[in-house]
């Protein structure tokens, strides 16, 4: 039997930093929404105690390096089942852009393992096993919009972004890693030593208004500013969708990619040809609830 989930992207709504904790990571606080551009991961179980993997795109790793890999070894140990994997991704969000590909593809094998094995894990167990893997891995199983904080792991209930918000997100294949956005950030505000946190609670009220331009006006990335300095391709992405007549363009994670919220399908498509037509990945997505 085979078990297929589609593994949503996520943007982020808010992004800040509190602090450098201990352990060396970050404190965050975050909201986070998944988009309708997906990849596709499907699970068969296999008599044999491996695990494989394939993927449609060259240059994803197959092995152990990809955590969607680590995630069925971890589930199936942690269940106690004697049994191997195979995991195949349809692969359709880039790589290294900011948009959680590798942690909701996670998201996605935990997921559909889980119900080929019966469910034997809750929904809370299933996030607090995710949370080992990644710190998006938790959100990319639950979906829709959330606010999250620690180390991005921990999430809370938040309002609901409109459902008819029309996104365009797109990336011209920079790649950034997330320990270098990190390292950046430190190093431009002094390991945030004297830093104070811009807050969610401007978005969460432009939220509960129901007010589009309120909550395009409230978009918030501590990465965007530094990043897009260092990444000239985001930055004109930046552009093309304001020039275009995005409500809001705004950098997603420690980038490189660009989301756009457009007022109607229509403009979207015209921005979006507009970025193809340069050369870049750009795709027109709702969010999912």
């Amino acid at each position: 039997m085979t078990e297929s989930v589609k593994a949503y992207a996520k943007i982020n709504l808010h992004l800040d930093i509190i602090g450098i904790r201990d352990d060396g990571f970050h404190n965050v606080e975050t909201v986070m929404q998944t988009l309708s551009l997906c990849d596709t991961v499907s699970v068969i179980l296999k008599d044999s105690k491996d695990i494989s993997c394939e993927c449609d795109v060259e240059g994803v790793p197959t092995d152990e390096k990809n955590i969607a890999v680590k995630a069925a070894k971890l589930y199936l140990s942690t269940v106690g089942i004697e049994s191997g994997a195979h995991i195949k991704i349809g692969k359709r969000i880039p790589m290294a852009a900011g948009l959680a590909g590798g942690s909701t593809d996670a998201a996605a094998t935990l997921t559909a393992l889980n119900k080929l094995c019966g469910n034997r894990l809750t929904a809370r167990e299933l996030c607090d096993l995710g949370a080992s893997l990644g710190a998006d891995v938790p959100f990319c199983i639950v979906g829709g919009c959330s606010y999250s904080d620690g180390k991005g792991d921990i999430l809370h209930p938040f309002p609901s972004i409109p459902e008819n918000t029309v996104f365009v997100v797109a990336c011209g294949g920079e790649g950034v890693s997330t320990p270098w956005g990190y390292g950046l950030m430190d190093r431009t505000y002094n390991n945030f030593t004297d830093y104070t946190p811009k807050g969610t609670e401007n978005l969460k009220n432009a939220l509960l208004s129901d007010s589009p331009e309120e909550f395009a006006y409230n978009l918030f990335n501590i990465f965007e500013e530094p990043v897009l300095r260092e990444r000239p391709v985001a930055a004109k992405i930046k552009r093309i969708m304001l020039d275009a007549g995005a409500k809001a363009a705004m950098m997603s994670g420690s980038g490189p990619s660009v989301y756009g919220i457009f007022n109607n399908t229509e403009d979207a498509e015209r921005a979006a040809d507009i970025i193809k037509n340069n050369g870049y990945f750009a795709q027109i997505c709702f969010p999912t609830q």
